[in-house]
């Protein structure tokens, strides 16, 4: 039997009858990373009418249809299973394996549609014994099962053509609904009959009975879209202050939830369809022991005890309420449209501050963002959505009050204004709007050394001896995601220091113009998935191995 290493002797290209099939890198040894291989197949050969390639959302929406039918034959076939041999002397390998798709329509690198044809790509387990080679199980692998999944899942005649349209269309008409919210003067929608609860804390799939969403009369909005007509449903304003209230269990975290998550595309039937915001939503919440580097959080926290200088705040243990200063303004800096706040996950302290309060304690550091809510607004030209059910602070200076009772959304701004005139509920201190409008640029390096990277799961990536720690970003939907932004985070890791954008924008606009091999420089990699550009920056924000200055 001959050795292991002797499967680099078919790295290259293989010409199949209706496609090639390319193995870009052997693994070393049965115990490594699998290897890398894809296929590439001609649309004359694919057979996909031109009406589904025409565009870059409709190729998209192809290749995600392409991918949940390679996953669902590899399952189903048992394609990702390793052979079972027992020990160490046993057979082991001969497993295919693709990107596992969610919830969510993203670009990815796992199936490719461009011009030429389709790409798939996949890893491939080389089958061993002991460290010795397989040939005839490895032949299994890429002569019967590799061609399998191309007849399956990258052949037109092998869908039901109507499910394929209705999947890309659904998808173009949410990804033109979303250009169309700047037209209308909003920054998010979410459509009557939407179904926004998911199944369980931990699963995104939608739950089997609910009730569907209905907008308000006085708030709601008609949008036309070109394969599905008008779409009516709920807008919330461009530079608006929306506050959500009810009582627990009522439906406001889940209405925020997918708010929060408006920037993607939903596979159909998934409940969230047409749920929209604007490209740059961010969260805000708190993240207890987060680094901070040069953060101007003025406008929400200074004369700290220490004398820290709180226009260039740096920290390697933020507490609650600083690191809500920190997120609010590092996502305003990053060019956030839209601000979601649950009061459930955001410092109390930073939010409100009452009255008897306010005399015990009058050296307080903190000025609650009920008391710059406005400013913000009107300064920055940035909406917030906030959901809170504890507090009424936030009434008087809303300019929408919306109500979940029972799981249905009522617009109750009126009463709520009246409530507060009657309570003697007074408006809020007014703030200086200068206080969002003289930021300073940021600039960040690398000075250490590169270092080894690793993704260990969506929200974390070991990054040398830190942890960058992810979690406190609900848009990252995947894992294939965070694998993209720890391969820009290493491509940037030798560059010179600059602005915070600039370096945002340019990883970013690398993708979009050249797709996300744009990441890649000698390997082809199926597993990439792109990010938001905000999210670029978040990561860059927690980065504890950087190196912050000011311009």
């Amino acid at each position: 039997m001959r050795p292991y290493p002797a499967y680099h002797d078919i790295e290259g290209m293989w010409a199949f009858p209706t496609f090639n099939f390319y193995l870009d890198h052997a693994q070393a040894d049965p115990y490594a990373a699998p290897s890398k291989a894809r296929v590439r197949i001609s649309h004359e050969h694919a057979g996909f009418p031109p009406s589904v390639l025409e565009s870059r959302i409709r190729r998209t929406a192809l290749a995600d249809y392409i991918l949940r039918r390679l996953h669902k034959v590899c399952q189903e076939r048992k394609y990702d299973q390793k052979l079972k041999g027992g020990g160490w002397a046993g057979a082991k390998g001969g497993q295919l394996e693709v990107d596992a798709p969610g919830q969510y329509v993203l670009e990815r690198t796992a199936v490719i549609v461009d011009k030429e044809g389709i790409e798939m790509r996949f890893l491939v387990g080389l089958p061993a014994q002991g460290r010795s080679i397989l040939g005839h199980l490895a032949a299994v692998v890429i002569c019967e099962h590799v061609p399998e999944m191309v007849e399956c899942g990258l052949l037109y005649a092998s869908y039901d053509t109507r499910a394929l349209e209705r999947h890309v269309l659904i998808i173009e008409d949410q990804h033109v609904l979303r250009t169309k919210l700047k037209e209308h003067g909003l920054v998010a929608f979410v459509p009557n009959g939407a179904k926004l609860a998911r199944a369980s804390g931990d699963s995104d799939l939608p739950m089997t009975s609910c009730v569907p969403f209905q907008s308000p009369p006085s708030v709601q909005v008609s949008i036309d879209i070109p394969n599905r007509g008008s779409i009516q449903g709920m807008g919330l304003k461009t530079g608006s202050l929306n506050v959500c209230i009810g009582g627990g269990f009522h439906g406001k975290s889940t209405f925020l939830s997918a708010m929060a998550l408006g920037s993607y595309n939903f596979v159909p039937d998934d409940g969230r369809e047409f749920v929209c915001t604007c490209e740059d939503v961010a969260s805000v919440r708190s993240e207890d022991g987060r680094c901070v580097g040069k953060v101007d959080i003025s406008p929400f926290i200074s004369n700290l005890p220490n004398a820290a200088n709180t226009t260039m705040f740096s920290t390697t243990n933020a507490s609650g309420s600083t690191s809500c200063a920190a997120s609010l303004m590092e996502s305003l800096e990053l060019g956030a449209d839209l601000l979601v706040l649950d009061e459930d996950t955001t410092a109390s302290n930073f939010l409100v501050r009452d009255y008897a309060m306010q005399l015990l304690v009058p050296n307080e550091p903190i000025t609650p963002l009920v008391t710059r809510a406005r400013a913000l607004v009107n300064t920055t030209g940035a909406s917030i959505l906030l959901v809170c059910g504890s507090s009424s602070s936030f009434l008087y200076e809303a300019d929408v009050v919306l109500q979940m009772d029972r799981y249905v959304m009522k617009d109750v701004t009126q009463r709520a204004k009246e409530l507060c005139q009657s309570i003697n509920v007074n408006s809020v201190p007014t703030s200086d709007p200068s206080s969002f409008s003289n930021s300073r640029k940021r600039m960040v390096g690398f000075p250490l050394p590169q270092v080894r990277t690793t993704t260990q799961h969506r929200h974390l990536i070991q990054f040398g001896d830190h942890a960058l720690d992810l979690s406190s970003t609900p848009q990252l939907v995947h894992k294939s995601q965070t694998r993209a932004i720890e391969t820009l985070l290493r491509r940037w890791m030798s560059a010179s220091p600059a602005s915070l954008c600039t370096i945002v924008d340019q990883l970013y606009d690398d993708m979009e113009k050249s797709g996300l091999d744009a990441l890649q420089e000698r390997t082809t990699d199926g597993f990439l998935a792109r990010p938001r550009r905000l999210d670029i920056g978040v990561a860059l924000n927690r980065l504890r191995s950087a190196a912050w200055y000011l311009k």
